[in-house]
Order: C-alpha cells, then structure tokens, then sequence
C-alpha cells in the first residue's frame, strides 16, 4: 500500500521547522506570510496552516490579530523543559541498558567518535546534529515509541536555546566525556547506573545553559502578547 501524499501545509511545516531550528528565525521573530509564500512559492494559507502545526509542537506561537512568532521562553521555562527531560532520561537510560544491542552499542560509540571530531574542530553545527542522532539512537533502542516522542518534541523546544550551553566554556568536550559515561554504563548492562548518568548529562547540560547565559548576558525572557522579546541581563 502507497503512503499518504504529503500536502503542501506538511511540506512547510517542515521547511519552517527546519529555519527556526537552524536559527533563520530566532526566538520572539515574527514569521513573515507574504515572505515565505514567495520564498516557497505557496499561499499565505498555506504558511498560516504549517504555523498552526508548528503551534502544536511548541515551536510557533500564534497571537490573534497580529500573526505568528517563534515561541520564546523565560530561563524558567527554558529550565523546567530540561527538568522533565532530566526524569524521563533516567527512565530512558535504565530501559536502554536492559535492552541494547550489539550493533546499536557499535553505532553509539561510532557517533561519540565522530563528535569527538567535531569537537577538536570546533564544529558546533556537526556536533550538535550528532548529538541529536546520540540521543535518538537511545531512545530508540529502549522500544518505548511514547518515550522517544516526547524527548524528540522537548528537544525541539530547547534546541534554539543549547548551542549556548554547549559552545560555551569547552562544552562540547565535557559534553562527549559525559556520553562516554552513559554508554559505558549502558554497555555494563548497569540499569541504574545508566539512568543516573542520562539524568545527570540532561541536568547539566542544563546548568551549562545557565552559565552561558548569564555569562554573555544573554538571558531570553518570554515574549509578550505583542510579540515583542524583551532580554535582562544577568
């Protein structure tokens, strides 16, 4: 049996995801209709249907009478989102030390590799797209579809936010010695051990946002109703 086609609403909603991500459009940015219907050679009703998608996923903000803004969150909220997926890390260590296989073992110590590359060149970009197929990879292998959707969405939300946690004071490095830790714990078949060090390398990947942004003064608070980002300094 054929897949569905992909309407055109999905396609954007792609491409626009794939923008914010990438930071074309930071946090607090009015989404321009006219623009991207040009760019994308779609209706404005189009971009307004793949907006109210992304809306779902936290991405997009949608303010009546004044139009669509990527979503941006206070520190606060920015440090809950990492809380909650702190707690189902644990879950997603322990599950994945019960149930890894030998060749998903070969493929995380093959993606830890290649992220110490990135690191020695300084490549945030490449870093941070293996780091997203490290954790999936996880996730994947505990066989909990519900729990790695959810990870999935929460990174979404944070990842316009993390390039400051891990680029700041050698993160990147730190960051891989940590995903040495967990994988040796995952390896070991050490269930605790496993959730215990996804939990730890979310928490402070969490604490390493923080400095950063206090650091460079960065600090993002939550949009208005208007729209409008303000930012304080720490």
């Amino acid at each position: 049996m054929s897949s569905a086609p992909v309407s055109i609403a999905d396609r954007l909603e792609c491409e626009l995801e794939h923008l914010i991500l990438e930071g074309e459009y930071q946090p607090g940015a009015r989404i321009n209709e006219n623009a991207l219907a040009a760019r994308f050679d779609v209706s404005r009703g189009a971009v307004r249907e793949a907006c109210r998608l992304l809306q779902r996923s936290g991405l997009v903000n949608i303010v009546p009478n004044q139009g669509s803004f990527v979503c941006a969150l206070s520190v606060a909220e920015i440090v809950n989102l990492f809380d909650v997926r702190a707690c189902l890390g644990r879950l997603a260590g322990r599950l994945a030390a019960a149930t890894v296989t030998r060749a998903v073992l070969k493929e995380m110590h093959d993606l830890i590799a290649a992220m110490d590359e990135a690191s020695r060149a300084s490549d945030a970009n490449r870093y941070i797209g293996l780091n997203i197929a490290f954790h999936a990879t996880l996730y994947a292998t505990t066989g909990n579809a519900q729990l790695a959707a959810l990870d999935a969405q929460m990174g979404k939300q944070l990842r316009i936010y993390r390039r400051h946690g891990l680029e700041f004071g050698g993160g990147l490095t730190v960051s891989n010695v940590e995903h040495r830790s967990i994988l040796a714990a995952i390896e070991r078949g050490d269930c605790e051990a496993a959730g215990h060090e996804v939990e730890k390398h979310i928490e402070n990947g969490r604490d390493r946002f923080i400095r950063a942004m206090s650091a460079t003064g960065q600090l993002v608070l939550k949009e208005s109703v208007a729209g409008k980002s303000s930012r304080r300094r720490a």
